[in-house]
């Protein structure tokens, strides 16, 4: 991973989440080449919280070279159905049982998280950018000082086969606030890119995805590792790449948006689904 090939990161978790193992685990990897492992605690869903990590951070660092925004939640209606069969009546006694704060818990972490966290580490990304190599490159030339956005494939489709509505809309946000801040950011060349998962085995937190510096890892766990438990299982044949994605399917994207090779990409999202939405036709 990260550690593994020298990088230091800070890996990002909620508060009740215990991290101390998997750090310690880390740490034994990256040891005897220099890599490092360090677990920071924070509620990506409070913005003051963003602003202490953000603060703890460059109390240690003077620049990071990339922040992988990968929390997620998804919020199910309480009182599930058929979408594809269920009567009227059902269907709007599913869709209405939704609560106001499913939406709100939603959108806070899916995208407005995004935002804040982005805001914050601005400083940190973009003395990264401008960092001078000793053949006098810019980091910004190596691809250093970007912001990888996870969001969904189901941006980007009807899915019917389950309620996903709030999640959905707030993947479509992600999507637009990625163009929304690399715009805002171009001055400075912080690069703003999105990657839109499909039917995944399991989105980890995406660390050995790339030789770096110094990195910040926000993880998610949105789905259990292999078919047991996934909402997707019985999907995995309908894609056109027959299999689910991979772990190292994400970390080979990311590894292009964040490196030399995608030093020039800016504002945009990637579609990494093995072409299920090519196929999907909301039915499933």
């Amino acid at each position: 991973g990260l550690v593994a090939n020298g990088v230091k990161v800070y890996v990002v978790a909620l508060p009740t989440e215990p991290i101390k193992e998997k750090v310690a685990e880390l740490n034994d990897i990256g040891r005897s080449v220099g890599g490092s492992a360090h677990g920071l605690s924070c509620d990506v869903s409070n913005k003051d919280q963003i602003a202490e990590l953000a603060a703890a951070i460059s109390s240690l660092e003077d620049h990071i070279d990339v922040l992988v925004s990968n929390a997620g939640v998804r919020r199910d209606p309480p009182i599930p159905c058929d979408v594809l069969s269920a009567p009227l009546s059902e269907l709007q006694a599913s869709m209405w049982s939704s609560r106001h704060s499913d939406w709100a818990e939603t959108f806070c972490v899916n995208t407005t998280a995004h935002y804040f966290l982005s805001v914050a580490m601005l400083p940190l990304l973009s003395a990264a950018s401008e960092v001078k190599s000793e053949d006098g490159r810019l980091g910004r030339d190596d691809g250093r000082g970007a912001i990888v956005m996870t969001s969904s494939c189901a941006s980007m489709h009807n899915a019917t086969n389950v309620d996903l509505t709030s999640y959905a809309t707030s993947k479509a946000a992600t999507d637009h606030l990625v163009r929304l801040l690399a715009a805002k950011f171009s001055r400075f060349y912080v690069r703003v890119v999105g990657i839109n998962p499909g039917c995944e085995l399991c989105i980890q937190s995406l660390e050995g995805i790339i030789r770096l510096i110094k990195a910040v890892v926000v993880p998610s766990n949105m789905n259990p590792v292999g078919k047991a438990g996934n909402m997707f299982s019985s999907l995995f044949d309908r894609v056109p790449a027959k299999r689910a994605g991979r772990d190292e399917d994400i970390a080979g994207a990311v590894i292009y948006l964040i490196s030399r090779a995608g030093a020039y990409i800016d504002g945009v999202s990637v579609c990494i689904d093995g072409g299920r939405v090519l196929v999907a036709n909301g039915q499933e």
